[in-house]
C-alpha cells in the first residue's frame, strides 16, 4: 500500500485529498489550491498521484506483496482548476502477477477534464523492507480525511527540486523522507513531478514561452531508494523524453514521455 497518506511530513501525503465511497468503491477529491497548479492549472503531476493513489488502493489487498506501480500515463484538458476534482478506477485486466486499471478525473460538474491508466506489479515482501500495511478501503476512507500540514510553497519547491540546466531539462532532487512512500522508495507521483519539472524548463526554452505539462506516460524501470535523482532530455517532435537517474540503482530508473502546451495569456 504505497499510496495512502503516510507519516506527517511526506509531501504525497499533505495534499489535499479526501475519500469517499461510491457504491463500495473508492473515489478521491482532490480540492486544488494554487500551490498545486501552474498558471491556473492544476498540474498534471498533481493528477498522477490522485490516479494513482485511487488504482492502487482499490487492488491491493496482500500483506505479503508490495503493489508497485509500473506504469503510469494521463491525459489532461489544461482548463482553470475546478473547485473539485474527482476520480474513479476501474479495473480492465487482473492477473495472478499484474494488474491495469483505467481512471477517469471530472471536475464538480462531472465533466471529464482527465483520464489515464496505471499498471501494477505484485512484488513479493523482501527481508528488510518496512513492515507492508494493509488498509482496506473503507479505512483508507477514514485515512484521507486526516488533519494535514499545509503545503504552503509551490510544489516544484516544497519537493526540493533544483534546476541545474533548465534548457537541457536537467534538474536534481534528493530522495528525502518526504517524497518517499511506506515501501521507502521515491513515490510514484513525486517521480512525475520531478519529470513535470525537467519537460516545462525543456518545451519552455525551445518554445520561448511559459508552458503547461498536459501528457504524462511513465515507465518505472527500478526502485529509486537513494538520491540524488537527476534528469535529462531529448525532444522527439512535439514529445519530450524525461530520463531518470539514480545514485542507487546506478541507471535509468524512470523514463516519461511529456507533452505540453503553451500557457494562456493571463
Amino acid at each position: 500500500m504505497t499510496d495512502i497518506p503516510y507519516g506527517e511530513i511526506a509531501l504525497p501525503a499533505r495534499l489535499p485529498v479526501t475519500g469517499r465511497l461510491v457504491d463500495g468503491r473508492l473515489v478521491l477529491d482532490l480540492t486544488p489550491s494554487p500551490e498545486l497548479e501552474r498558471f491556473g492549472v492544476v498540474r498534471a503531476s498533481v493528477l498522477a498521484y490522485v490516479l494513482d493513489a485511487v488504482a492502487g488502493i482499490s487492488v491491493d489487498d496482500d500483506d505479503r506483496a508490495w503493489m508497485l506501480t509500473t506504469d503510469l500515463s494521463l491525459h489532461m484538458v489544461p482548463v482553470p482548476a475546478p473547485e473539485v476534482v474527482s476520480a474513479s478506477a476501474e479495473i480492465v485486466r487482473r492477473g495472478g502477477r499484474s494488474v491495469t486499471l483505467t481512471v477517469d478525473l471530472t471536475d464538480d460538474a462531472g465533466t471529464l477534464i482527465a483520464t489515464g491508466a496505471a499498471g501494477f506489479a505484485r512484488v513479493p515482501v523482501r527481508p528488510g523492507d518496512p513492515e507492508k500495511p494493509i488498509v482496506p478501503v473503507e479505512r483508507a476512507v477514514k485515512l484521507f480525511h486526516r488533519t494535514r500540514v499545509a503545503i504552503t510553497k509551490p510544489i516544484r519547491e516544497e519537493a526540493g527540486i533544483e534546476v541545474i540546466d533548465g534548457p537541457n531539462g536537467v534538474v536534481t532532487v534528493d530522495v528525502t523522507p518526504e517524497l518517499r512512500n511506506p515501501n521507502g522508495t521515491l513515490q510514484g507521483a513525486m517521480v512525475a513531478l520531478i519529470a513535470e519539472a525537467a519537460a516545462e524548463d525543456a518545451l519552455e526554452a525551445r518554445l520561448g514561452a511559459p508552458v503547461i505539462v498536459t501528457d504524462l506516460d511513465l515507465r518505472y524501470l527500478a526502485r529509486s531508494e537513494k538520491g540524488p535523482i537527476t534528469t535529462r532530455c531529448r525532444h522527439l517532435g512535439d514529445v519530450v523524453q524525461v530520463a531518470l537517474s539514480g545514485t542507487s540503482a546506478g541507471r535509468v530508473t524512470t523514463l516519461v514521455y511529456a507533452r505540453g502546451v503553451t500557457a494562456p495569456v493571463r
